[in-house]
């Protein structure tokens, strides 16, 4: 995580987090918006949202809470004192996801299960699926051929910044373990299919924009932050190519890419 750190005076806060101990036991939450069915929950409050944190090692009550503004401005992480230490930063899965959700959401970009690749000529090249399609498999292939960065094997951000779209690293890689905070203009999207052989195919539009959904994590309890991302996935599949890559988990795929640009 630290590689993905920036300068404290390097561009504009987007959330002011405080991190406290949980003293006292907390008030009930609000309504329930969203259950992982793994270790966090959702819920409404009058001010904004509450994130729940639940582990069987700490039974019944919360490790950790969060509590957000409506505008997305200001955080408080309670955190019990017995998870308050090095090993356990109030950031750990899921709050730093969610977080980056939550401010993607407000019409900042879009997080999509995907492995992002830089070519040589410093083009994003975007790989698009969902588990098992075979991005980490797809970022291999890469590196069997060359010293290509790997931006993340299982999650990239695409944000439009400065006139273009940009693809942009995360830490949470998939099955290889690559990740990389570099970014790059984005090139072209590749709708990931495995097949007998390698081939890329025209999608419509509106098919694109609904796999690209398939394969995104907005926080589907908030309308607003749905119907950005929509709105996001509509302007980038007009404005970049978006392809299905039915593809054979080799060099060939490098080839066809290639030789689509």
């Amino acid at each position: 995580m630290s590689r993905f750190a920036i300068a404290p005076d390097d561009g504009p806060i987007d959330m002011d987090i405080v991190i406290e101990p949980m003293n006292a036991p907390l008030p009930a939450p609000g309504k329930l918006l969203f259950d992982s069915g793994a270790v966090w929950r959702a819920y409404a409050a009058d001010d904004g949202f509450r994130i729940d944190c639940h582990s069987e090692i700490f039974g019944a009550v919360p490790y950790k809470v969060a509590l957000f503004s409506n505008d997305l401005s200001q955080a408080s992480i309670l955190v019990r004192r017995e998870t308050f230490n090095d090993e356990m930063h109030p950031l750990d899965y899921p709050l730093d996801e969610v977080i980056v959700a939550h401010l993607l959401g407000r019409g900042r970009g879009v997080e999509l299960h995907s492995c992002g690749i830089i070519d040589r000529d410093g083009r994003g090249q975007l790989f698009v699926g969902q588990s098992g399609a075979g991005k980490s498999t797809t970022a291999r292939v890469w590196l069997a051929e060359g010293d290509y960065e790997i931006v993340s094997d299982d999650r990239v951000i695409v944000r439009f910044i400065d006139g273009e779209w940009r693809m942009f690293g995360t830490p949470w890689h998939g099955e290889a373990e690559l990740s990389s905070p570099a970014s790059a203009p984005l090139a072209a999207i590749h709708l990931l299919v495995q097949s007998r052989r390698t081939e890329l195919l025209e999608v419509a539009p509106a098919e694109a924009a609904a796999r690209l959904f398939s394969c995104a994590f907005p926080p589907f309890y908030d309308a607003e932050a749905l119907a950005a991302t929509l709105g996001i996935l509509d302007r980038l599949v007009a404005e970049v190519p978006v392809r299905a890559l039915r593809f054979v988990p080799d060099r060939t795929v490098i080839d066809c890419i290639r030789s689509a640009a």
